[in-house]
């Protein structure tokens, strides 16, 4: 029974993890866009596009956010491992075991942390500069990132495989062996 929960929540994760690095990609290529006809219309028709500075900056946020459950769940994130190939093979398990929890919890406190600021746009009512967007909107956008990203590093305990063997998702959104 526990293993089979671990594997639909694994199964989950991974759907949500693959749904959330397609929007990352898919800002990070509108902000490419955004940012090459600004600067094209600028040089040639010295008339550039209204609200790419917002675009921009809300296109990132959301390209970082939603990117970082892919990073945790194909285990790319930077890893110093000095000690691994010195310690017997199980130690190195609870290690990773203990730095998925330690990610998952930090990445929780973040998203307490975020909490604050988004709802202090909404109060006063902040909006963006140019686009005249409402912030607390950008905020909701990142916190169902982090969430991603919380999630990514809660199914890394649940995964059948040993922590940090979670299939890799590759850009397609499959997984690379």
């Amino acid at each position: 029974m526990a293993a089979n929960f671990g594997t639909v929540f694994a199964r989950a994760g991974q759907m949500i993890v693959r749904v959330q690095l397609w929007v990352s990609m898919a800002a990070l290529v509108t902000m490419m866009m955004v940012v090459v006809t600004d600067v094209a219309l600028r040089q040639f028709f010295n008339h550039p596009v209204q609200g790419a500075y917002d675009a921009v900056s809300i296109l990132l946020g959301i390209s970082v956010f939603y990117a970082l459950g892919a990073v945790i769940a194909g285990r790319n994130e930077i890893v110093i491992d000095l000690i691994d190939s010195m310690l017997p093979a199980r130690v190195v398990r609870f290690l990773k075991r203990i730095a998925g929890l330690m990610s998952a919890l930090v990445l929780t406190f973040i998203f307490f942390a975020m909490l604050t600021p988004m709802q202090e746009a909404y109060r006063y009512g902040d909006i963006s500069l140019e686009l005249r967007i409402p912030l607390w909107i950008v905020w909701v956008a990142a916190l169902i990132g982090m969430l991603g990203g919380i999630i990514a590093s809660i199914m890394m305990q649940f995964s059948p495989r040993e922590p940090g063997g979670m299939h890799a998702l590759d850009a397609a959104g499959g997984h690379a062996e």
